[in-house]
């Protein structure tokens, strides 16, 4: 069997909400791709996040850190959950990112994982 490589599956959604059908399409694809990852024991984490209203940023300014509100840039698209999922390939990854991204205003970005400590 081959290695698989662990990809983050990132859902960022635009700063509307959306229609209680986009929401049922959505979430259809979610409920399908956590049944088939789970039982293939691939699936290491899914998340949603809270609101960016719940957000708090720390970063170093002028040598000290500093805590601010939400998110510190200005953006139309706001990161609302992710997966960490094992898969074959890079296709395989971007083909589960379609499975959760049925609808506009939503976008799903697909990156590798490199582990750096597992238990």
């Amino acid at each position: 069997m081959a290695a698989k490589t662990t990809y983050a599956l990132l859902i960022y959604r635009a700063d509307r909400d959306p229609t209680p059908e986009d929401e049922r399409r959505a979430l259809k694809g979610h409920r399908a791709l956590q049944s088939q990852s789970a039982s293939r024991r691939e699936l290491h984490a899914v998340a949603r996040l809270d609101h960016v209203s719940a957000a708090k940023t720390v970063r170093v300014q002028r040598g000290a850190h500093a805590t601010s509100d939400g998110p510190y840039v200005e953006t139309k698209e706001w990161l609302v959950g992710f997966y960490l999922i094992d898969c074959a390939n890079e296709e395989e990854a971007l083909e589960r990112a379609r499975m959760i991204c049925p609808i506009e205003h939503h976008a799903i970005e697909v990156r590798p994982v490199t582990w750096r400590w597992k238990p």
